[in-house]
């Protein structure tokens, strides 16, 4: 034991002094316990030649040369405690006493400091984590959890998006219950793996949810490619592929980093692979952005001829009064699919393209901060302070979620609406028979408008020729003078299909 202690604790020296400790003190029962396992490490260093062995065994006769170090100076000072104590109650003379006790003193000092040293390298978040906040996220997606559990799946039908919010929230609980575990077990690599593999899934599950938000609308506004890039039907698909490579990517930077640092090598290589599929998730996140702001752009602004203005999107957007003056001014509903009209008059409908890009945004800057998080490496200054992770993860990710209770599919497109997006022009199911389309809501601006004109309007396909002739006094001075409807396209409701006879 004397050997080990000579190697492993007298060549030690602490590099930073703490402005306060308490002094270790060890169950003098341990001793025989301890002596036993310093002649185990001294017969397996004798024989072990793996460097990797070598380390750990290092370790672990370094914390039992300062446990054992602590158990001698105690029992010094027990004795010589004793003995003081002895000379008082029968009156003698104080003896004189050859304990060097400023010595003493200062190996228990030291020995102290080693202990904590070898615990602290043994945790694997290298920060002391936060139990009250990391239980508040794991209560609080639990709630969002069981929200999300009632709209979808027993209040409305929208089951994709429910089982993605689900798994979204299903993991983020799971993570937030292992770090606050974690706190207690530190040094456990299975509750360190369950966390950084949950919290770096669930954003995931998140984003195809919003994604298949964004080919609902698409399909509502326009049916197929009308005012978008891509088919509704591709959207989902690519971006949620686009995620499942990042994952992947990460996976693998993840496994090259455990083994660089198994073998003791520079972790460097797998930490930059790591980074690399969190830009990758970046990327295909902006540009899935790019595609939305494009949607957006064609809807609000090209397809009725308006020159584009951040201020006229945002009150749009918001859906000010001017906003709501600029979409009766433009007649902005006339320009969409009439097949899903019921839909947009739905009062929290104009509300959803804001809400989408509010919970995309949120997982955009979480997903910087994983970028800029581990480039520092696992020690670097952000994933030591968990003030960064829980603003700029949990908290992102939170807000994402709870951006759809107020505008959850269920809530926005009613609780009886399924639209497909298997085509690109959209189906609709109702349980519920389709209302008729009155003539007050799709009236001309002209209030002199005959009846004979709204069948003109809306029983187009018995006449080959769009134009025809209007017996409106007030179209013209001449009662035979010609009438071009606008709305009488060819195409217009080319792929309407009425399924009452309750439409004119």
């Amino acid at each position: 034991m004397e050997e080990i202690i000579n190697h492993f604790l007298t060549s030690w020296t602490p590099s930073t002094l703490p402005t306060s400790t308490s002094i270790s003190s060890i169950n003098p029962t341990n001793i025989p316990g301890l002596s036993a396992t310093a002649e185990s490490l001294r017969q397996e260093v004798a024989t072990q030649t793996n460097s990797i062995s070598l380390y750990f065994l290092s370790r672990n006769a370094r914390a039992a040369a300062a446990s054992y170090t602590i158990l001698s100076d105690q029992q010094v000072l027990a004795s010589a405690t004793s003995l003081l104590n002895a000379a008082a109650n029968t009156g003698g003379a104080t003896p004189t006493l050859d304990v060097d006790l400023a010595q003493i003193t200062q190996e228990l000092f030291n020995s102290t400091l080693l202990l904590k040293k070898l615990e602290w390298e043994a945790n694997l978040y290298a920060i002391h984590i936060s139990v009250p906040f990391n239980l508040l996220f794991a209560i609080l997606f639990s709630i969002l959890l069981l929200v999300n559990f009632y709209l979808g799946l027993i209040r409305g039908k929208t089951r994709y998006f429910a089982t993605c919010m689900l798994c979204g929230c299903g993991l983020e609980i799971a993570g937030y219950v292992a770090r606050t575990i974690g706190h207690f077990h530190w040094s456990n690599t299975n509750i360190f793996l369950c966390q950084i593999i949950c919290l770096t899934i669930a954003p995931a599950f998140v984003m195809a949810g919003v994604y298949y938000l964004l080919t609902q609308l698409i399909i509502i506004h326009g049916g197929g490619r009308r005012f978008s890039i891509l088919r509704p039907s591709y959207i989902s698909w690519i971006f949620i592929c686009c995620d499942v490579i990042s994952l992947f990517i990460q996976a693998a930077g993840g496994i090259t980093a455990a083994v660089k640092l198994r073998l003791f090598e520079n972790t460097q290589s797998g930490t930059y692979i790591m980074v690399g599929g969190i830009a990758f998730q970046v990327v295909s996140m902006t540009l899935y952005l790019a595609l939305l702001f494009n949607f957006l752009y064609h809807i609000y602004f090209k397809s009725i001829g308006l020159k584009f203005s951040f201020g006229t999107l945002w009150h749009l957007l918001l859906n000010t009064k001017r906003g709501h003056k600029i979409r009766i001014d433009y007649n902005y509903d006339s320009h969409y699919d009439p097949s899903f009209q019921r839909i947009r008059q739905r009062p929290l409908f104009n509300y959803l393209p804001l809400a989408i890009i509010m919970a995309s945004l949120f997982v955009y800057v979480r997903c910087i901060y994983r970028v800029i998080e581990l480039s520092e490496g696992w020690r670097g200054y952000l994933i030591t302070h968990e003030a960064y992770i829980l603003t700029l993860d949990a908290l992102m990710v939170f807000l994402s979620c709870v951006t759809f209770l107020p505008f959850h599919p269920v809530i926005v497109f009613g609780k009886d609406v399924h639209i497909s997006i298997r085509e690109s022009f959209g189906k609709v199911n109702m349980d519920l028979p389709p209302v008729a389309i009155s003539e007050k809501e799709h009236s001309f601006s002209n209030d002199d408008q005959s009846s004979d004109t709204l069948q003109e309007k809306y029983m187009y396909g018995q006449s080959k020729s769009s134009d025809r002739v209007s017996s409106t006094p007030t179209l013209g001075n001449n009662g035979g003078q010609k009438y071009h409807n606008p709305y009488l396209s060819p195409t217009r409701f080319a792929n309407y299909k009425s399924s009452s006879s309750k439409y004119v």
